[in-house]
């Protein structure tokens, strides 16, 4: 698997230089300080405590003694998809491979369905999606360009059919395609590609898990990698690592971080995520392993400043993907066409600094679209209903001239089926499931207009309360940035010898600042873990 490895000189992409140091009580002050949870008014992150030499420890648990010598060819750090799809694809190319993970047991995956065009499943269906048009889809959010390699999504794109037919080669249960029940007005109408188990673990770890075994790799649980050794030329020798109270250094040819990103880490998302308000920790997910090692080795970091979240109800409450109410932020101000992708109204939230926003509805839209959806809210008070605007907006807690106004001008649009304001049509036609197929994986699906302008005329009145949930997509972006081969590039642009690094924890220069689309950090982590395993077998073998 021999490919372009060009990419460490491409001057389109933006270099971060937020690089870890030392001192994590000076983070504590200065990140906190800078960023904290605040709303990120600028245009690009401000300079970080990091770019001061300030960030937190660069490894942990570093008074272990090593008691444990093991020199093999290639050591995988972590068993997401990236890592299992390396350490199978370094198997394959001939290496001695060794799998650490910190966790007892295999790493969570919270995803099914993969973004990928020309598949057989696809071209079954008619659909001629080409990679520069997914590209572009992509990147069509502001900024994106500031940070993205579009050479390497290229790449990425145009080998996610050939990562599909690696999966199923490979043990997965790939069953076909589904439509984006998340983006019914998406034009022109595409499709993911599906396992047959919606559980993560079950879809796509377990199988590869059970195929990397087969090919003699060995997986040592419980085991956290702590710190990446180098030698006086900079090249990447070996790896420290704790299991319990045993040290153990691992001499190794090639090393591939796959440790994931950050998202367990206060600290790191304060500093590294600033776009994403109202940041919280995600359970049980990494904690920066690549971005703290980074300096350590001299790797460039590209961190975009935001996180895989959305907005969501905390109670369950209707999430309104087409956009059928009127949404106002904690001004009772309208602040976007509704209309839009839910991803891309995060993405527009995240850059106006709003945490939260309320969704609202009168009584008749209420009981059609949410009712279903609105018991426990309404008992918690995450969604609120009053007689009147007046009522509504002392219970939301925003200014009661401010949405009052936001009212009258809406339903004035509504009254004349123009939004001067944001665009939002009137009426649109979006592909839903058919509600009468009892199949879980089918293609059916019926054409349905949906109602965009509905004015709040009836009482009583309801506002569903909208909350970043850094939970619900549990997963971040920044990372070390890499070529094609996952290859990992240092500051001034040459490669680091033996160091390669995929998924959550180089993924900075592919996913931007928010989330484009379920489905792409799948495409990522199987198209360049398969790149990055064989070509640092290729290393370890030469």
């Amino acid at each position: 698997m021999s490919i372009n490895t060009g990419h460490s000189e491409k001057s389109g992409v933006t270099r971060r230089s937020f690089l870890a140091g030392a001192g994590v009580g000076a983070l504590g002050i200065a990140a906190a300080g800078m960023f904290g949870c605040s709303p990120a008014n600028e245009e690009k992150p401000k300079a970080s405590a990091a770019e001061e030499g300030s960030a937190p420890a660069a490894s942990t648990n570093t008074t272990v003694e090593m008691t444990e010598t093991v020199d093999t060819d290639v050591v995988v750090i972590g068993t997401g998809v990236s890592g299992l799809t390396a350490a199978i694809s370094a198997a394959e190319g001939g290496a001695k491979v060794i799998v650490l993970e910190k966790l007892d047991g295999l790493k969570k995956v919270y995803a099914h369905s993969i973004t990928a065009v020309g598949t057989s499943f696809q071209k079954e269906l008619g659909e001629d999606w080409t990679p520069e048009e997914l590209v572009a889809f992509w990147n069509q959010y502001p900024d994106s360009d500031s940070f993205m390699d579009t050479d390497a999504q290229l790449f990425a794109a145009e080998h996610s059919a050939e990562s599909i037919d690696w999966l199923i080669e490979h043990g997965v249960d790939i069953v076909g395609v589904t439509v984006p029940p998340t983006n019914p007005f998406q034009v022109p109408a595409r499709t993911f590609v599906t396992s047959a188990d919606r559980d993560g673990v079950k879809a796509y770890l377990e199988p590869l898990k059970a195929k990397a075994e087969e090919l003699g790799v060995e997986f040592r649980f419980s085991t956290e990698a702590t710190k990446i050794v180098a030698d006086a030329s900079g090249a990447v020798t070996g790896l420290e690592t704790v299991s319990g109270d045993k040290g153990t250094l691992f001499n190794v040819k090639s090393l591939i971080v796959a440790a994931g990103g950050f998202g367990g880490s206060s600290d790191l998302l304060r500093l590294y995520a600033p776009h994403t308000p109202n940041c919280s920790t995600f359970d049980g997910e990494s904690k920066g392993f690549a971005l703290l090692q980074a300096k350590t080795v001299g790797a460039d970091v590209v961190a975009p400043g935001g996180t895989m979240a959305y907005f969501v109800n905390v109670d369950g409450g209707y999430s309104d993907n087409a956009g059928q109410g009127l949404f106002v932020n904690r001004e009772g101000k309208r602040w976007v066409n509704e209309n839009l992708y839910f991803l891309d109204r995060a993405g527009i939230a995240y850059k106006q600094g709003i945490t939260e926003y309320w969704a609202l509805y009168d009584s008749a839209l209420y009981e059609q679209v949410a009712g279903q959806t609105g018991e426990k809210g309404l008992e918690s008070g995450t969604i609120v209903k009053a007689d009147t605007i007046e009522e509504l907006a002392k219970k939301m807690n925003v200014n009661t001239a401010a949405l009052t106004k936001t009212v009258e001008d809406y339903n004035g649009y509504c009254e004349a089926k123009n939004d001067p304001e944001f665009g939002k049509p009137a009426t649109r036609m979006g592909r839903v499931f058919d509600p009468d197929d009892p199949k879980e994986y089918d293609l059916d699906v019926i054409d349905k207009e949906f109602t965009l302008l509905n004015p709040l005329a009836t009482a009583p009145f309801y506002a569903i309360d909208m909350t970043v949930q850094t939970t619900a997509l549990s997963g971040t972006t920044g990372g070390m940035r890499t070529n094609t081969d996952g290859q990992v590039i240092a500051v001034d642009g040459s490669l680091i010898p033996n160091l390669y690094a995929v998924g959550e924890s180089a993924n900075g220069h592919l996913i931007g600042y928010f989330y484009p689309q379920s489905g792409t950090s799948l495409c990522m982590c199987f198209c360049f873990g398969r790149y990055a395993g064989a070509a640092a077998a290729a290393n370890a073998t030469a």
